[in-house]
């Protein structure tokens, strides 16, 4: 219910009007009461009314003074002038500060109500809008994200020719006139893997933490992990990226959530250009998780912390080092871009007893066997696996060089039949859902969250899964699909906008004209006009 404040000097009027008018049946609140602008102006202040009514004439400060101070700290509030004097100066004055009704005394209730309905009507219709731009600005924050991902994607494999680069930055607003760039990688997830309230609340603040601060680009990288992009002059660079370190560590540290997470640091650049060499070294770096998994923190200055060339003895080899569910566990929850990275960096950190002929055949070994009994997990024999690698374990004996060239191979392989499996699965579960989305596209209470439950997976997950294999985000499928039908609807049959709207799924028939207007360039009326004339 609106809120509504009188101001009227005459004590009679004011009295007459706060008992006589059935503000509640009007859809008011009577708020409050003052007898003069200068009294009125801190209840005004304390309650911010929606509706402001005050006469025109009144000691110590006037009504116009009252609405000149209230229209400029409160713009959107409804501000309806009285007046017993039918001056044209007043009027003129009253329109220059904004009011948006000016009623003649004596004020009977039938112009009350009719002023009272119109100010009504319009902050219904403003709040409206808002609420539109809102919910459109979120579904094309989606599709904004989606090709976000694309474009760093292309950039960090070196896809883009500079010229491309500048121009697809443009394109999706990226800033790149910075002096400065760093890249921050981190992965969060659930170690009770059921993604509870709470660790979606800690999920989130970290989140609005890097969307707070214009220094930082957040983007969506995979399923549990996320790149920032740092940018600024190298100070600030500097500082944003120890900050955002800082932050991840504060947020995801509380031990009454369990959450696993691991941050990745990388050194910083000075062109946009240099980006794709400083994700390289930053996801090197990050792929570290996988075998250091006790670091939750993976920064430059760590490289230190690898082995150093002097000599050690097998017996000095942490048996954690070598545990094969690390294997296990980047084969599980790794990614074929992070492959050689993880195999580089897993070798270098034992590069000191891989000179052991004992020790690298042990390991090749264990690798070897942990990737087998991943693959037949996915239908693939022993020799039918061996077959595929490009050489055979025995070309190792000569020495470590090949060995990266080996693992890397295994580990691509096998990566090829789970995401193989997994696409299999994305392309069965969307095609699933496609029939009932096709269905039940014209349902007002149809989402992504509701089709995500008939598919029987987490809505992040299926969302996740929509835009890789059509191509773009359901809520761009679902909206296409609608305004189709809406445009059918509006050539070939007689109906009212406000029934097209609830034809296809939309109970607010304005909503149906602001998302109709933004995607096909006109409103349903002139649509309408064009294809039936």
């Amino acid at each position: 219910m609106l809120k509504l404040f009188l101001v009227e000097d005459e004590v009679t009027v004011r009295e007459g009007l706060r008992d006589n008018i059935p503000w509640e049946e009007y859809g008011f609140q009577f708020a409050g009461e003052a007898s003069d602008g200068e009294m009125a102006l801190p209840m005004i202040r304390r309650i911010v009314p929606d509706v402001l009514i005050t006469d025109i004439r009144m000691p110590f400060m006037d009504g116009l003074t009252l609405c000149h101070i209230v229209g400029q700290e409160f713009p959107k509030m409804k501000m309806i002038i009285m007046s017993g004097f039918d001056d044209f100066e007043y009027a003129r004055r009253a329109i220059q500060e904004g009011v948006d009704q000016y009623l003649s005394k004596p004020i009977t209730r039938r112009t009350i109500k009719n002023a009272l309905d119109e100010v009504k009507h319009k902050i219904d219709y403003e709040r409206e809008q808002k609420d539109y731009q809102e919910k459109y600005q979120l579904e094309s924050r989606e599709y904004e994200q989606y090709q976000r991902r694309a474009f760093l994607e292309a950039l960090f494999e070196g896809r883009l020719t500079v010229e491309k680069m500048y121009e697809e930055a443009a394109r999706l607003q990226f800033s790149v006139n910075s002096a400065c760039y760093n890249i921050l990688l981190f992965s969060l997830s659930d170690k009770k893997k059921d993604e509870s309230e709470d660790f979606r609340i800690r999920q989130n603040s970290i989140l609005a933490f890097f969307l707070r601060f214009p220094a930082y680009i957040l983007s969506k990288w995979s399923l549990n992990s996320y790149c920032v992009i740092v940018r600024g002059d190298a100070d600030t660079v500097r500082d944003y990226t120890e900050r955002g370190v800082s932050e991840i560590k504060r947020l995801a540290s509380d031990q009454r959530i369990p959450m696993q997470w691991y941050v990745a640091a990388g050194e910083p650049v000075d062109r946009f250009s240099q980006l794709a060499e400083c994700f390289e070294k930053t996801n090197h770096r990050f792929a570290e998780r996988f075998w250091r998994p006790e670091r939750n923190i993976l920064l430059p200055e760590d490289a230190a912390l690898l082995p150093s060339d002097e000599k050690r003895s097998i017996d000095s080899v942490n048996a954690e080092n070598v545990d094969p569910s690390i294997i296990t566990g980047f084969l599980r929850d790794g990614d074929v871009s992070d492959v050689a990275e993880f195999v580089n960096g897993y070798l270098e950190s034992l590069k000191d007893v891989l000179k052991s002929k004992i020790f690298r055949s042990y390991l090749i070994l264990s690798i070897r066997f942990t990737v087998i009994r991943f693959v037949e997990n996915y239908g693939m024999d022993q020799d039918e696996f061996l077959k595929k690698l490009p050489f055979d374990i025995h070309e190792l004996e000569g020495g470590s060089d090949k060995i990266p060239d080996y693992v890397i191979s295994m580990l691509r392989l096998a990566f090829s039949l789970r995401d193989q499996e997994s696409e299999n699965k994305s392309h069965t579960v969307v095609q699933e859902a496609l029939p009932y989305i096709g269905k039940h596209y014209m349902d007002e209470d149809i989402s992504l969250n509701s089709v995500a439950t008939v598919a029987g997976i987490s809505s992040t997950y299926f969302s996740s899964m929509f835009s890789q294999e059509m191509g773009r985000t359901f809520t761009e499928y679902l909206t296409e699909l609608r305004m189709n039908k809406a445009k059918e609807l509006l050539s070939t049959k007689k109906l009212h906008t406000a029934e097209v709207a609830q034809a296809i799924g939309y109970k607010d028939a304005h909503y149906f004209s602001f998302v109709f207007r933004k995607t096909q360039g006109m409103s349903p009326k002139e649509y309408r006009t064009r294809t039936t004339a």
